[in-house]
């Protein structure tokens, strides 16, 4: 029999300590933890550290021993380690104070790219898709920073760059679904190919740069997010048709700038951010003719008479496809004797989703200089509405004549023209002010919150709620609560909990009524109670002309009833009761630990449903003294 050695299988064997990965692939520290990110490799915890730690109880890191095995063979070690040999060159060329040798190197500096470490993370497109949340929630937060002496300017401007490109995408093709202002940022959850994207975007304040946070770390994580997101967004632009990168509009980067800048460039026809992908096509008479030419040339082609009508048939979908763009419809093979015809689902146009994309298409929305420009442009573009705006139109009135080049001359007349024609046609003006000193007839003004609760609402709400100066209602995360809370849901509960209570005092008040003379106050709870407490509360009921025995008495009754459980409820108790008998002492545990937790949910939900239900009563009291 062979004598099996310690430590040579199990825990010991599946897991390796940090300090004998980083010897065992020779890298530094900070390369190994490079890697590791890029590569989606983290630390592991095994059931037993002393097993895994072959005896020892000492605090150690524990990785797969399959993965550092892994990256053995991965060419971005080899790139770090040249890279090591490249900086002890160039070191001693400065030091030498060879200029001439040191530029030669620095022209020559090993470069590595993640472009296949991304595709090996991510096999599939909807792969990359499903996990960018993290990918934009980091680069919105680098796009926020100032530059300093840890995250340099050109990190900020790629970081800004790429978001504005994503945030132009999801306003062009209208994917935004839920919208969150909330104390850290703003929530934003958007449906790209089916799959629920959600990132958070920083507030544009003045932001301080912690001193206990290493950057080295978080940029490493930038650099293979930003490989990520670029992959994605040339894909995305790619299959709506869109030239990737897009072109940036110069004067309005001097102004304003954000995603407004940007012209989405087809690759047939210039498109602006407003035009979307339902928008209707101009048809040139270039192409008039081409298709003329080739029908043509089909039918030269086609004799028969049963072909002369498909031709026929194509030729009027064709003209359909001139006049306007729809939904398509799947036209399933007619069944036969043997064969039974499938029921192809057709597109529907009522959708939620399709609704919610056109929800602003009618309106114009004049945004004040007060409103925080970025979040609301974004939103109000996403549901397919024209966003005018104060400051952009300042700025376009009021052109700086000195910084222009001699040659250019402003037409200020045709710039007051073109603008008096674009505030004709608002509709809605959004402004965060308490009181306004003036109205335009026509407009309805509403503020900012407005905008969010009718997307995450998918229709447009009452504006009542919404005036200038007026209270506005909470504004509720649409993802509701982790612990089960909707107060929505909950409000339309209590209305019927309400109507039940109200129904039962009736009857209650009918009963006491016919019984007072026959009810009478037990002797023993009198005693118990304080002689000037009850003679308090007999003084007070008498001075509402309510009968304490009888207010008693209804007290008494509604404590002593209680549901009865039918015998189905009964028989499930019983069942529940003899499987818990079955279990294992392993199982009980787990299962009073599940229920404690379920429990604490509850007693949660139940906290706040009876605060809210005194809001609601202080409400309705305010109201009834007003």
């Amino acid at each position: 029999m062979r004598i099996k050695k310690k430590h040579q299988a199990g825990a010991a064997k599946n897991f390796i300590t940090r300090t004998q990965a980083v010897k065992k692939l020779q890298l530094s520290l900070a390369d190994f933890r490079r890697i590791c990110i890029f590569k989606g490799i983290y630390p592991r915890a095994p059931r037993s550290a002393k097993k895994a730690n072959k005896g020892s109880t000492a605090p150690t890191t524990f990785y797969y021993t399959k993965d550092i095995q892994y990256l053995l063979h991965e060419p971005v070690i080899q790139k770090f380690r040249d890279h090591k040999i490249f900086a002890r060159k160039l070191s001693r060329a400065l030091g030498r104070g060879d200029v001439s040798d040191a530029k030669r190197l620095d022209e020559n500096r090993p470069r590595y790219r993640l472009d296949l470490i991304v595709k090996e993370r991510y096999p599939t497109f909807l792969d990359a898709v499903r996990d960018l949340d993290d990918a934009l929630s980091m680069l919105f937060l680098f796009a926020a920073m100032p530059a300093s002496d840890k995250v340099s300017a050109r990190v900020t401007e790629d970081a800004e760059k790429l978001c504005n490109q994503w945030m132009a995408y999801v306003a062009r093709e209208r994917l935004l679904r839920k919208v969150f202002v909330s104390i850290k940022g703003v929530y934003y959850e958007a449906e790209v190919k089916g799959q629920e994207v959600v990132w958070l975007v920083p507030f544009k304040f003045p932001q301080n740069i912690p001193t206990d946070i290493d950057f080295r770390i978080m940029l490493t994580f930038l650099e293979f997010y930003t490989t990520l997101l670029q992959f994605v967004l040339y894909r995305l632009y790619a299959n709506a048709g869109i030239v990737y990168p897009p072109k940036i509009d110069a004067a309005k980067v001097q102004g304003v700038g954000g995603i407004s800048a940007y012209v989405m460039e087809g690759k047939r026809e210039k498109e602006s951010l407003l035009q979307t992908s339902t928008t209707k096509k101009a048809i040139t008479e270039s192409e008039m003719a081409s298709r003329a030419q080739t029908i043509s040339t089909v039918l030269n082609k086609i004799t028969d008479h049963a072909a002369g009508d498909t031709i026929a048939t194509l030729a009027d979908d064709d003209d359909e496809e001139e006049v306007t763009e729809t939904l398509d419809k799947f036209t399933a093979l007619p069944s036969t004797d043997t064969v039974i015809s499938d029921i192809i689902p057709q597109p529907d146009e009522t959708s939620p989703e399709e609704i919610v994309k056109t929800l602003f298409s009618p309106f114009t929305f004049y945004v004040g200089r007060e409103v925080p420009l970025e979040i609301v442009e974004f939103t109000i573009l996403s549901l397919g509405g024209t966003v005018v705006s104060e400051s952009v139109l300042d700025g376009y009135l009021h052109v700086d004549t000195d910084a222009l080049p001699d040659a250019e001359e402003v037409d200020f007349d045709a710039r007051q023209r073109e603008v008096d024609a674009l505030l004709k046609k608002v509709t809605h003006q959004i402004c965060d002010r308490p009181a306004l000193a003036s109205r335009v007839p026509g407009r309805i003004y509403v503020q900012p919150q407005w905008v969010f609760d009718s997307l995450n609402r998918g229709r447009l709400v009452p504006v009542d709620e919404y005036a200038v100066g007026a209270t506005l209602p909470p504004h509720l995360s649409p993802w509701g609560d982790g612990a089960g809370y909707d107060p929505e849901d909950i409000g339309k509960e209590e209305e019927g909990e309400e109507s039940e209570e109200e129904d039962e005092e009736v009857e209650g008040d009918k009963e006491v009524e016919g019984d007072e003379e026959e009810i009478e106050v037990d002797e023993e709870e009198e005693d118990e109670e304080d002689e000037a407490l009850q003679h308090q509360r007999e003084l007070e009921s008498e001075a509402k002309g309510i009968i304490y025995s009888s207010t008693a008495s209804k007290k008494r009754k509604r404590a002593d009833k209680k549901p009865k459980k039918s015998a189905e409820e009964k028989q499930a108790e019983e069942e529940k009761e003899l499987r818990k008998i079955m279990m294992t002492n392993k199982q009980k545990k787990l299962y009073n630990q599940m229920q404690y937790g379920i429990q604490k949910k509850e007693t949660r939900r139940e906290t706040l449903k009876t605060k809210r239900r005194k809001l609601e009563k202080n409400k309705q009291n305010k109201k009834r003294v007003l």
